[in-house]
């Protein structure tokens, strides 16, 4: 549906966390930290201009989170009933 409506010129502001899928349906992704915009351009730019591989690891560049390995291992560790007493 969001590639038909973009295919008829219509703009559509998609908002989320999920970067994969940003990366894919977008044809300008813009990256804020903070209330401030560190990143606009296509995914295809944003690679360029960063040298890395994801529009995550884009993200996580630019932002300075690394943080996302032990938060999900705490969150996989409460899943399985494996937290910290």
């Amino acid at each position: 549906m969001l590639a038909q409506l973009a295919a008829q010129g219509k703009t559509i502001f998609y908002s989320s966390h999920i970067m994969d899928v940003v990366e894919k349906i977008s044809s300008r992704i813009i990256l804020l930290t903070g209330g401030e915009i560190v990143a606009d351009g296509s995914f295809e730019e944003l690679r360029e201009q960063n040298k890395e591989g994801t529009l995550e690891d884009i993200f996580n560049q630019l932002t300075g989170f690394h943080e996302h390995r032990t938060i999900a291992e705490e969150f996989v560790a409460i899943v399985q009933g494996k937290e910290e007493s």
